[in-house]
């Protein structure tokens, strides 16, 4: 096409993009110059500074960012923490830049041999066609052809979810997403690519091969991490580090069993697993963390049923913290 930055100008403006147009813009972010995007992108922006200044608040850019998801053709879920990390207004003037270059693999219509499995609201196990089972965490999605396990175990991840992979030589089951590929054989691991800024694979038994950087290039070795390793990589600067993984192998094994046996552990270590298994923040005092215990945490059950009872345990308040996403175990010394 002569005038690419014409044509994207249009489908910027336009209020919904077509099967043809959609694909246009994938292959059109495929390729190595996406200099009329950002031209576009510009121009727009230094055209509606003024306006929005004087008119764009969150109620606008929640607006402007559901507008962008509708022409594509998905869903809000599946774009968490992707303008964040952006001024509103630059969200306003590239959000097209933004989504499409960002999350284009996520966006692109299913065809009608490939399944989704979303996640919405609270973790979902599923059993895939060779029998492996697969954890996914609340807000994750895994996309897999109907003809999984047949010829190929090769499926999308977007999110967060724990593997338990069915052995079989003659097929590796390969895992995709936006920053790394891995493959394995028969093993269970936890692979997590829902941070902006972080991707990780715990390995619990078994090995798995991860690759990073150029995702196709097929001659790349890819690095192998056995059981109680886990890799961290660094999506930003695509730096990684390979690292013990023991206290998370565990973390993991008791998140896919569904409940946390603790036999005399310390206060201070079971709330560090339950801020990670509820994403709060839990805090307690000194004199509470360095007690041992005996204790059975059920994943399924709300947060204050082992919390009341620490703080009935030790005679201590519990307290909700001034933010909302948290709690506090303060002891009678300390009130």
């Amino acid at each position: 096409m002569e005038n690419r930055k014409a044509y994207l100008q249009q489908l910027l403006h336009s209020d919904k993009w077509s099967l043809a147009q959609w694909n246009w813009i994938r292959e059109y972010l495929e390729s190595a110059d996406l200099s009329e995007l950002q031209a576009v992108a510009e121009e727009d922006f230094q055209m509606d500074l003024q306006q929005m200044r004087s008119t764009l608040d969150r109620k606008l850019s929640r607006q402007m960012l559901r507008n962008i998801h509708r022409r594509a053709g998905i869903k809000e879920s599946g774009f968490r923490g992707i303008f964040r990390m952006y001024p509103r207004r630059v969200a306003a003037a590239a959000g097209l830049l933004l989504v499409c270059a960002a999350t284009w693999f996520w966006m692109k219509p299913l065809g009608s041999d490939m399944l989704a499995i979303n996640a919405d609201n609270e973790r979902k196990t599923l059993t895939l066609p060779d029998s492996s089972v697969v954890q996914l965490e609340r807000g994750s999605v895994i996309k897999y052809a109907k003809s999984f396990g047949k010829t190929n175990r090769t499926l999308d991840l977007q999110g967060e979810a724990f593997f338990d992979v069915k052995n079989d030589a003659a097929h590796p089951f390969i895992i995709n997403s936006k920053v790394m590929k891995t493959t394995v054989l028969g093993t269970a691991f936890n692979m997590d690519v829902d941070n902006d800024s972080l991707a990780s694979v715990v390995v619990i038994s078994g090995s798995v091969q991860v690759v990073t950087g150029n995702l196709h290039d097929a001659k790349q070795p890819g690095t192998v991490l056995t059981a109680n390793k886990k890799l961290v990589l660094n999506t930003i600067s695509n730096q990684y580090q390979i690292a013990d993984g023991t206290a998370d192998a565990r973390f993991y094994e008791q998140k896919k069993a569904g409940i946390f046996l603790y036999e005399e552990e310390t206060v201070a270590n079971i709330l560090s697993d339950l801020e990670r298994l509820y994403n709060l923040s839990l805090k307690a005092s000194p004199d509470i963390l360095q007690q041992r215990i005996k204790l059975d945490v059920k994943i399924d059950q709300n947060v204050r049923i082992p919390l009341e009872y620490l703080a009935a345990l030790y005679q201590a308040r519990l307290v909700a913290l001034a933010d909302g996403k948290g709690y506090m175990l303060e002891s009678g010394n300390s009130h």
